[in-house]
């Protein structure tokens, strides 16, 4: 009967233990972020990456939403932070050949950069500017497991599936960028005001 009572009280201390332990836990990174609300403007793309800016755009939204920290508006007046993302590169490399004509790629590798700047809209600031992210896809043509001439795709067919992955990756990387640990709201406040150029280094003295 003793036994049982302890064995009871064990396993009473471990779920109030647990119980604690997920009271005090929170999803998503604990950092400070010196904005609470974002305005995201449509994305340009100074590239030849096919219809990709309408697509980066939604995915990096979609990024922000399911992270949470920060409230989006659609409202640039209203926003704390104004985040511009130019999409500058895209890159095609040839990779693996075909046996039977080595002239003809069978598969590509893909490079998909952007710039980003993000902008303080309370005290014209900038918390950062023209950043440089990138993300790589590779795509496969005529891929020789299809099962019917219908599964098959040529290059343009494949790139065209590929760039809503492309712009996936390279958009959670834009969201984890701005979203990433920052310093405190007041410390915020000092940050380089737009336009203002650093002080020239000192000269050595001869």
């Amino acid at each position: 009967m003793t036994a049982c009572r302890m064995f009871l009280s064990a396993i009473s201390l471990l779920l109030i233990a647990l119980l604690s332990g997920c009271a005090s836990y929170q999803l998503g990174s604990h950092s400070e972020l010196p904005f609470a609300s974002i305005y995201i403007r449509p994305a340009s793309n100074a590239s030849f990456a096919p219809q990709s800016q309408a697509i980066l755009s939604a995915q990096v939204r979609d990024a922000f939403i399911k992270d949470g920290r920060v409230k989006l508006l659609s409202n640039q007046s209203e926003a704390d932070a104004i985040l511009e993302i130019s999409i500058i590169e895209y890159t095609r490399q040839s990779g693996a050949r075909r046996r039977s004509d080595t002239e003809t790629a069978q598969t590509f590798r893909l490079r998909l950069a952007a710039e980003i700047s993000l902008l303080n809209a309370n005290t014209g600031a900038l918390y950062f500017e023209q950043r440089k992210l990138e993300e790589h896809e590779g795509i496969y043509v005529d891929n020789p497991y299809a099962n019917t001439a219908a599964e098959k795709q040529g290059y343009i067919r494949a790139e065209y599936n590929a760039m809503p992955r492309i712009t996936r990756g390279l958009a959670q990387k834009i969201a984890d960028e701005v979203l990433s640990p920052w310093p405190t709201r007041d410390q915020a406040i000092k940050a380089q005001p737009l336009g203002a150029t650093m002080p020239a280094p000192a000269e050595a003295a001869e």
